[in-house]
């Protein structure tokens, strides 16, 4: 009795597991190009930072515009709920965009061997 067990239930465990997705990867290949763990460990660590952000602190969208006068209160509704719907898939697939663009030039950006792209 009395001991302490942490439990991360939901989001906060998929987090913690992008967490050490990203440490592990940052390390492993970082040490195939003789990069000091501590300091892979560390970009790891600003990398995970960086994702949170950009998918919890997305800025509150509001949208105006101007409705047609005619529409019954369903008709209404059902306009508002679609616009509303277009706005949050537009933030998501912006997301998923800025995400997958991050994390597909991460090794890049986080190791000392730069990959030679295409120009």
């Amino acid at each position: 009795m009395g001991e302490v067990i942490h439990v991360a239930f939901g989001t906060e465990r998929e987090w913690e597991q992008t967490r050490s997705k990203t440490v592990d990867g940052l390390v492993a290949i970082g040490s195939l190009f003789g990069d000091d763990e501590a300091l892979m460990r560390a970009k790891a660590d600003c990398v995970y930072t960086i994702l949170r952000q950009i998918v919890e602190e997305v800025p509150t969208v509001q949208i105006t515009t101007k409705l047609p006068e005619n529409l019954s209160t369903e008709q209404l509704d059902l306009l508002t709920g679609a616009i509303k719907e277009a706005a949050l898939k537009g933030i998501e697939i912006a997301m998923t965009h800025s995400v997958q663009v991050l994390m597909s030039s991460i090794y890049d950006l986080c190791t000392s061997k730069l990959h030679a792209g295409p120009s």
